[in-house]
């Protein structure tokens, strides 16, 4: 009875020191998900009004018709930007990520792979091939780098390397729960709508529309990935949050067990020792 109750109070130490550890990555996921979600609200702001200036531009290119439009119809292969994380014990998040992709690609789609775990799960699939070099741009987060990742995807575009251009992210839909998605960077899909509060009065271009897409392109793409990097790490520390909850109710749960079954043996023990102390006494007598 003595090696029961030895193990059984191990296995609370034990629980109890995991649950620790636990409770702090929560709450540090917490204060990560607070601050990822300002600096996602303040991002979403300057994403949208890029997305109107662009739709407005491509609403008034009637007579060109700008080829980031249209998908390179020559080109026998599309390329995958895929968000996953640096770091575990996230949940179902990177595997949830990993199905999505596997049902919107197609093989012989190129995947530029965003995030240790994705480079680790992809480097073990021969699904797709890979390009590590973009991902390195946009992992870095600095807008400086998303600037030279969106005209790198430009100027590749324009060769006819690619059909389309994405990338598959979280979409965050609250604390409680995300979603994987992808979002078509080249060509661009976006409702085209001409200013309707200027009346009669278009509005009047020192260049051409074609123009000013060509120049302004680099800037909406680099705003897009950067809302899409900053909205997967949002979900991420959400998830991440959710799944130390989840092992902090566990422990708890566990712990009221074990508890309870100490305190049986325990008793139990103790229970033993009277009856043989008494049973010695008697035979004594």
């Amino acid at each position: 009875m003595s090696n029961s109750l030895t193990k059984t109070k191990r296995r609370i130490a034990s629980i109890q020191s995991t649950a620790k550890t636990t409770r702090a990555m929560g709450l540090i996921a917490m204060v990560k998900l607070r601050r990822h979600m300002d600096a996602f609200e303040k991002q979403n702001v300057y994403a949208e009004e890029t997305r109107d200036l662009i739709s407005h531009l491509f609403a008034y290119d009637k007579q060109t018709k700008s080829h980031y439009a249209r998908p390179n119809k020559e080109a026998g292969k599309s390329l995958y930007l895929v968000e996953t994380s640096n770091l575990g014990l996230c949940g179902s998040y990177n595997a949830n990520v990993y199905k999505f992709v596997d049902r919107v690609t197609e093989p012989g789609d190129v995947i530029a792979p965003i995030g240790s775990k994705g480079i680790h799960h992809y480097a073990l699939s021969d699904r797709n091939p890979l390009d590590n070099d973009l991902a390195e741009l946009i992992a870095s987060g600095t807008l400086e780098d998303l600037h030279r990742l969106a005209k790198i995807l430009k100027d590749r575009f324009d060769a006819g390397e690619f059909r389309r251009i994405c990338i598959v992210y979280t979409h965050y839909v609250n604390s409680m729960r995300s979603v994987p998605m992808v979002f078509q960077l080249l060509p661009v899909q976006l409702p085209l709508h001409e200013w309707q509060d200027e009346g009669q009065y278009p509005p009047e271009f020192d260049t051409t529309p074609r123009e000013l897409i060509h120049h302004l392109l680099p800037g909406y793409l680099a705003a897009m990935l950067y809302e899409r990097h900053m909205e997967s790490q949002l979900s991420e520390q959400a998830t991440r949050r959710n799944a130390m909850d989840a092992a902090n109710d566990n422990a708890d749960e566990l712990l009221e067990k074990l508890n309870i079954e100490y305190n049986k043996a325990r008793q139990g023990a103790i229970t033993q020792e009277i009856t043989e102390v008494v049973g010695g006494a008697a035979v004594d007598q």
